[in-house]
């Protein structure tokens, strides 16, 4: 054997300070995937005596750190269990968003239960779709503002003043539109479904349960009429998707805003989310109370054209 061997004579970042501690922790395997990898000291050092430290991970427990500070141990144990959950670009993204204690949660519960559910990375998207396979888990918006006791994304304050007003002006102060509902937390929403579940089996044609609901996102807002609606519709629709007897039952007054409403809250930048006609691609009935903020040029766009979110390229910032 050759003595005189330096395993980390093609390595240009070894100093007197780590020589010894990259020898030491790093078998030969190792230290060619180090030198092959071009992995610079400030990338594993803080890391390598720690029990479970791997290089292959390294860059992850790096991203991790910088992204959300931890403990270092807490992060190489973080990053060695889930690694198989996230890609190194989508970590920075989703450490952004979610905490360590709920990505854990998330990871070893929902994702268990669900194989085909998957964690929204930037939940702060204005244009996040939401169903049975797209969640934001435990995700709270840094945006939101009180609006008259309910609580909306800061962006469409203004807009839903307007559309509010507009109604309110046609209606000669006859009649308002009322917002029963905006964001609610993932709390909120799971003790909703819960006990909207107990009375209703298809709850799903017109909720989502806690982590898919979009009104964790803050930019849905539900009218006072949802509850006619809901209640109509539980009675007298099948798989025909028929809202006829729904709509001719439905309260004069109710009848009056879904007209308004199909006809002008596109002008303010909201759409109905869950419209006729797109049942099979939002997964609920037509919903004309729930009202998704997506900017005026968007929801023209969605309005002209009868499209629903999920058939919508957002391309522009929402105005």
């Amino acid at each position: 054997m050759d003595k005189s061997y330096d395993p980390l004579a093609r390595y240009p970042y070894t100093t007197d300070a780590n020589r010894d501690i990259i020898l030491e922790y790093l078998d030969s395997n190792d230290i060619d995937y180090l030198i092959n990898q071009h992995i610079t000291p400030d990338k594993f050092m803080d890391f390598i005596k720690l029990d479970g430290f791997s290089l292959k991970n390294t860059l992850y427990y790096k991203e991790a750190k910088d992204t959300q500070d931890a403990d270092n141990e807490y992060i190489v144990n973080f990053v060695n269990r889930f690694r198989k959950n996230f890609s190194y670009d989508s970590l920075k993204e989703l450490l952004s968003h979610y905490s360590y204690i709920d990505l854990t949660t998330y990871y070893e519960n929902e994702a268990v239960l669900y194989s085909d559910l998957r964690l929204v990375a930037d939940p702060t998207n204005p244009y996040v779709v939401l169903n049975q396979e797209n969640t934001v888990y435990k995700y709270e918006p840094e945006n939101l503002v009180d609006f008259n006791g309910i609580y909306v994304q800061n962006a469409m304050v203004d807009n839903l003043s307007s559309m509010l007003d507009a109604y309110a002006s046609v209606m000669d102060g006859q009649d308002h539109l009322s917002v029963s509902s905006g964001y609610l937390s993932y709390e909120q929403v799971l003790d909703q479904y819960v006990n909207a579940s107990k009375e209703f089996a298809g709850v799903d044609h017109y909720m989502y349960g806690a982590g898919k609901n979009e009104q964790q996102l803050g930019y849905t807002i539900v009218l006072d009429g949802q509850n006619e609606w809901i209640e109509l519709c539980k009675q007298h629709l099948n798989e025909d998707m028929d809202y006829t007897q729904v709509e001719e039952e439905l309260s004069k007054e109710n009848k009056n805003r879904v007209e308004w409403i199909l006809e002008n809250a596109y002008r303010y930048g909201f759409v109905v989310r869950y419209g006729k006609g797109h049942e099979k691609k939002t997964g609920h009935w037509y919903l004309p109370f729930v009202l998704r903020y997506v900017g005026i040029e968007n929801a023209k766009i969605l309005h002209d054209g009868d499209k629903s979110m999920e058939q919508m390229s957002f391309q522009d910032e929402l105005n």
